[in-house]
């Protein structure tokens, strides 16, 4: 986006809601509380400062007429530090994008019924171009902010994209102010029926995932009744009897030497059925602060993107972080290509994408534009490092875009930081 006059800017600032207040403005502390020491050098907070505090160094720097100063930068906040009408505004969108009618080719994806529909189409067509490999982050981060704009720009949304803070929530995720089922939620656990391990086959996996605290349809809350129209139907879960279960570790997942397969086309067709999800306690255990401060330790960012998929080492203790976000929904979350038919999808990756941009954070000038990895799943079959000048594709829900214009959150088409 150019801009020229001061005139335009403002009719920006005012005509498309972009949040002006200034960059340094006080975040939640009251003028009268008392200072706080520092937070340890390594710790979440530490880092997370020295993130912000670079983003707002950065912004401060900019004139007016840049596309991203302090003033236009659109501030992402945790969804339970929201307001209940923003929540609402949010939630609202959500459904509108629900009733939009689909773009994507009908005979690519017969089963789309709805924009909504659009991006969960994009992830499954590209499912094997953006897990387990060298465009993680990237892609997902653009996807969501794709997922944002046509919030903002189709449904009325005027703020910026809302995140789940796992580790705020871990203990008890079904209480929390995202899954709750309260009216400003984005709707409860499923309905609970006694169930065993759900078994997960993609990209070369076998998974045997310990059964959650719900299994059913959402039952309560804006989501409850929400359909999703796109994805294969899982297997019935194995009967309770089975516990205890085999926990999915380096024993327990089976790596097949065989090529990647390609997407199952019956994925995209149409396939009504009501959202589900199984909350679970054993993955949110897995998303203390403890284990994005593991994640953080990583130098580059090919050792990010393995640790937070559970494969750069043999270590036991090793947090998944993203898919244990997936899997502590759990339901259609569990679904490795589906997943973004459940709202909740979204606030995890702007969770995940926020883990990333405080990584860059911490040495902008190596990190910011730093790629690693290769183009396939786990190296399989083997395939070239990605590079700043690989295209990412996004099918019906946005044009494609080089790597390099996806790695910034302050440059090119994005402009927005994590409070």
């Amino acid at each position: 986006m150019k801009i020229t006059p001061i005139l335009v800017v403002a009719g920006l600032l005012l005509g498309q809601g972009v949040q002006s207040a200034p960059i340094d403005a006080p975040d939640t502390a009251p003028e009268s509380a008392s200072p706080q020491p520092p937070a340890p050098p390594g710790s979440f907070e530490a880092m997370n400062a020295n993130y912000k505090a670079y983003v707002k160094s950065e912004l401060k720097k900019r004139s007016i007429l840049h596309p991203c100063n302090q003033l236009t930068v659109h501030r992402r906040r945790e969804w339970g530090a929201m307001s209940k009408p923003d929540r609402k505004n949010y939630i609202d969108a959500v459904k509108c994008l629900a009733k939009k009618p689909a773009r994507s080719h009908k005979k690519v994806v017969p089963g789309a019924r709805s924009r909504f529909d659009d991006f969960v189409a994009a992830h499954i067509q590209q499912a094997y171009n953006i897990h387990f490999n060298g465009n993680l982050f990237a892609w997902h981060r653009t996807f969501l902010w794709e997922y944002e704009q046509a919030l903002r720009n189709e449904c009325g949304y005027t703020g910026a994209h809302p995140y789940w803070d796992w580790t705020k929530y871990y203990a008890d995720p079904a209480s929390s102010p995202i899954f709750d089922g309260s009216d400003y939620s984005l709707g409860s656990n499923g309905k609970y029926f006694p169930h065993g391990a759900t078994v997960l086959e993609a990209f070369g996996l076998t998974l045997k995932l310990p059964g959650g605290t719900g299994g059913g349809p959402v039952y309560k809350g804006p989501f409850a009744n929400f359909t999703v129209n796109l994805g294969l139907t899982p297997p019935d879960p194995e009967p309770a009897e089975v516990l205890p279960l085999q926990i999915p570790s380096n024993d327990t997942v089976t790596v097949e030497n065989s090529a990647i397969p390609v997407v199952a086309k019956s994925a995209l067709d149409y396939n009504p059925r009501p959202l589900t999800r199984d909350i679970n306690h054993f993955w949110s255990e897995q998303t203390k602060k403890s284990d994005v401060e593991f994640l953080l330790k990583c130098p580059d960012v090919d050792c990010l993107e393995k640790t937070a998929d559970g494969w750069k080492t043999a270590d036991a203790q090793q947090p998944i972080l993203h898919a244990a976000g997936h899997f502590v929904i759990g339901g259609l979350a569990n679904d490795p290509f589906a997943s973004p038919g459940d709202p909740a999808f979204y606030l995890h990756h702007g969770m995940f994408d926020r883990v990333w941009t405080i990584w860059q954070g911490q040495d902008p000038a190596k990190r910011t534009y730093q790629v690693g990895g290769t183009r396939t799943p786990f190296n399989k079959p083997p395939s070239a490092n990605v590079t700043l000048n690989d295209v990412l594709k996004f099918e019906a829900v946005g044009p494609n875009y080089k790597m390099r214009d996806t790695l910034s959150a302050i440059d090119g088409k994005f402009c927005y930081m994590y409070e």
